[in-house]
């Protein structure tokens, strides 16, 4: 492993989180995350869709507040001292991972402040537990990292520590290297992997559906009449061009004309400055993600794209379905 002089929790810090796989991708890339899909994760990776905020996430906000304390008691009771550094791995750099802690022996430590009643969950379920099994590919990507054969997932509450010895798990392993490499070269050329069609898709139902049906016949009449004034309004502009150009050829040399209540004026006006070819031409060495600390702030947009039968994914006609309307569900973050 590759040791990153880096200090997690800063700007730096999250700018080498995002040119490489970290460890907490893993379940997502797995397909095993309750709260996101790999489709998901590659929209927010290229800038499609903005992350999801988490700072005023309580869960979060007790995981990194908790963190120092899991990790005393840890040494604690394990007589060792727990280092929180970055790696990447030796044989595939892009895998990353920031470790809550390494041990004296180079094993990896990830520790975990879950809630009240995910706590009773892990300790009547153990490693059946849904927080054991959402956590455990997150392990096996430190260990790959780490390049170690053993590991410790952790989870503290209330003072009290539950620790789960985990061993590299080789078929597991060879998956999770598969896909993540892939997954990373999806994010690296910009192309979309598939959608989960249950979860990346919002297919309204019942009175949803109902509301849904009435907005789009109301928008694809609009969107009718909206194009046919956009043809008009081409046309006119390219028969006003062409009228422009007329009257400068009867001006010839003259730079201003007048008669008919119609008034032309000929101008230079400067050019844009290029200016990516500028930077490109005088500081060659300036590197692109130095650039993308001046990127300001993205922008959600919205398109609306009106389909043919053909062409929709779901059909354009749909009964609607009596009954209650399924509730969204809500993210409810272990940690």
């Amino acid at each position: 492993m590759r040791l990153i002089d880096i200090r997690q929790r800063t700007p730096e810090w999250a700018r080498w989180r995002a040119e490489g796989v970290t460890a907490s991708e893993a379940p997502i890339i797995l397909g095993l995350s309750p709260y996101k899909t790999p489709w998901r994760l590659w929209a927010e990776r290229v800038g499609l869709v903005r992350p999801e905020d988490l700072s005023g996430n309580p869960h979060v906000a007790r995981g990194v507040a908790l963190e120092d304390a899991a990790r005393q008691a840890f040494e604690a009771r394990f007589g060792t001292l727990l280092l929180p550094v970055c790696g990447e791995s030796d044989a595939h750099p892009v895998l990353r991972a920031s470790f809550d802690g390494i041990t004296d022996e180079g094993s990896p430590v990830e520790l975990k402040a879950p809630s009240q009643g995910t706590w009773a969950e892990l300790c009547r379920e153990r490693e059946s537990a849904p927080a054991f099994r959402l956590y455990y590919p997150q392990l096996q990507h430190q260990l790959y990292v780490a390049g170690a054969e053993l590991g410790w997932l952790a989870f503290y509450f209330a003072g009290e520590l539950e620790v789960f010895e985990v061993r590299r798990d080789p078929p597991l392993l060879a998956t999770l290297l598969e896909r993540a490499l892939a997954f990373w070269e999806a994010v690296t050329t910009r192309r979309e992997p598939e959608r989960d069609p249950a979860r990346d898709l919002y297919v309204p139902s019942g009175e949803a559906l109902a509301h849904w049906t009435a907005l789009a016949a109301e928008y694809r009449a609009l969107a009718e009449v909206a194009e046919g004034h956009e043809q008009a309004l081409t046309a006119a502009k390219g028969a006003l061009d062409d009228l422009e150009g007329t009257l400068v050829d009867l001006m010839g040399a003259f730079v201003l004309g007048e008669a008919a209540g119609l008034k032309v004026t000929r101008y230079l006006q400067s050019g844009a400055v290029d200016y990516k070819a500028a930077l490109k031409a005088l500081v060659p060495e300036l590197a692109a993600e130095t650039l993308e600390r001046y990127r300001r702030k993205s922008a959600e947009r919205v398109r609306v794209t009106v389909l043919t039968e053909e062409k929709a994914s779901v059909p354009v006609t749909m009964a609607p379905v009596t009954g209650e309307v399924e509730a969204p569900v809500r993210h409810s973050f272990f940690f």
